[in-house]
């Protein structure tokens, strides 16, 4: 008698749910936060860290920052919003965008909705391997070293952002 009205009670709660639109549709395989692991601009590496046996452990900080990360928020069934976040003595810096997403085979890849023609955006995360994956040029943030004797290779913004799924 108590597995009927168990099962009963569950097909009843099962029924009186309506689905989540916030779930469905191709952005939801890409949200999620991702930890920076390392942020390159013009092919200098300002910013890494290197797996360790508990977690992550710094590498490369000409940034001088902490906790960075890359948040992939659903803004519609085909659309996420990117926030890029670290730290940095004590302020919370963020950096966001909306950007289209499109599966393929291999990759959740990014579009940004509008460019301007001097900009070039490639953005990804596997859609196997969670890898996030971004690299603008002429367009979009760049992160200033710290302290006053190290400076940029390039007047021109050309950033990779690599990044792994947060747990």
């Amino acid at each position: 008698m108590i597995n009927k009205l168990g099962l009963l009670l569950m097909l009843v709660g099962m029924l009186s749910c309506r689905p989540d639109d916030q779930f469905t549709g191709v952005s939801a395989g890409a949200a999620g936060r991702y930890i920076v692991t390392a942020y390159i601009d013009s092919g200098d590496t300002l910013f890494s860290l290197q797996p360790g046996s508990t977690g992550y452990k710094p590498g490369i900080n000409k940034l001088g920052v902490s906790s960075f990360t890359v948040e992939l928020a659903i803004a519609g069934a085909n659309q996420l919003t990117m926030k890029t976040v670290y730290w940095r003595k004590g302020v919370q810096s963020t950096f966001g965008k909306e950007v289209n997403v499109q599966l393929t085979n291999i990759d959740y890849q990014f579009t940004l909705p509008e460019t301007n023609s001097g900009t070039f955006y490639e953005g990804r995360v596997g859609r196997f391997t969670g890898l996030f994956y971004e690299h603008i040029v002429g367009g979009g943030f760049r992160i200033l070293p710290s302290g006053d004797s190290l400076s940029l290779n390039s007047s021109s913004p050309d950033v990779v952002i690599v990044a792994q799924p947060g747990r």
